[in-house]
């Protein structure tokens, strides 16, 4: 059973539910000893193209202005509530590229860490959204965005690592794990080891695919990825419920993803170490 999980999002991000107390209460309740709250950063619109902002953005993130006012008061006040019962850990979720960089030295100065999470990325001057295209060729800017990321040593975990496996397409347009994205994976990989990230395992990668597959496969976690990262005994990986609503921090896709890692034969670090 895992005893942390780092990666939860409040209702600020507008795809989640709920308040920090709500998912702090939940892991008390299921034995956990830390929790971090890392909901979605603010996302610029200046940053891209209108169109392109509404394509990455549908949801509408959490605002500046919710960030100062709403979101780190809120975190503030649940460490100080919960500081005897769990140790809670502020973060956020946020996505890297060359015209974001310049907010991850703010964001990280205003918490514990920051998780990377790399739901859209740059590619030959147009931003593209990881759910819809990556494809043999553009899975390079994703690739691009992972290690420009983990580079900076802003980020202690790489979350869902394997997303492109979300809808990719092959050269003759299928969704097939191929030579480019054991190209890709293994470049994560050594990326992460090299800059002490944490690869995370996601849990909600099944609630997703049991939405959006057609067979009812897995799109992430992703068993090729996940055997390959077996050849890395280096590489440090957590679990990660990456939960937008209270009773999945600890739910069954969870325990799923305990036993896919175990079948595979991965090492699950039981706690991240928060680099400073």
């Amino acid at each position: 059973m895992i005893v942390a999980n780092y990666h939860s999002h409040l209702l600020y991000c507008n795809h989640a539910t709920g308040h920090a107390k709500d998912y702090i209460e939940v892991a008390i309740e299921a034995g956990l000893k830390e929790i971090g709250i890392t909901d979605h950063a603010p996302v610029f619109e200046f940053t891209m193209s209108k169109e392109e902002y509404h394509k990455v953005c549908y949801h509408k993130p959490m605002t500046l202005d919710q960030m100062y006012e709403q979101y780190l008061p809120e975190l503030k006040n649940a460490k100080k509530t919960y500081q005897n019962q769990i140790k809670v850990l502020s973060g956020f979720e946020t996505e890297y590229s060359l015209s974001t960089a310049f907010f991850i030295p703010v964001l990280k100065r205003n918490v514990d860490y920051l998780n990377l999470g790399v739901h859209y990325f740059e590619y030959q001057n147009r931003i593209l959204d990881t759910y819809h295209e990556v494809d043999y060729q553009t899975i390079y800017g994703y690739l691009d965005a992972c290690i420009n990321g983990m580079k900076t040593q802003f980020f202690t975990t790489l979350v869902h690592p394997d997303l492109f496996m979300f809808a990719y397409k092959d050269e003759n347009g299928n969704r097939t794990f191929d030579q480019h994205c054991q190209y890709v994976t293994r470049k994560i990989i050594e990326c992460a080891i090299k800059n002490h990230v944490y690869l995370e395992i996601n849990a909600n990668g099944i609630k997703n695919s049991k939405r959006f597959s057609k067979d009812g496969t897995w799109l992430y976690p992703c068993r090729e990825f996940w055997e390959i990262v077996k050849d890395y005994p280096e590489v440090k990986v957590i679990i990660g419920a990456d939960a937008h609503i209270p009773e999945d921090l600890a739910g069954e896709n969870v325990k799923k993803v305990e036993v896919f890692a175990k079948e595979i034969g991965i090492r699950i670090e039981p706690f991240m170490e928060v680099k400073e």
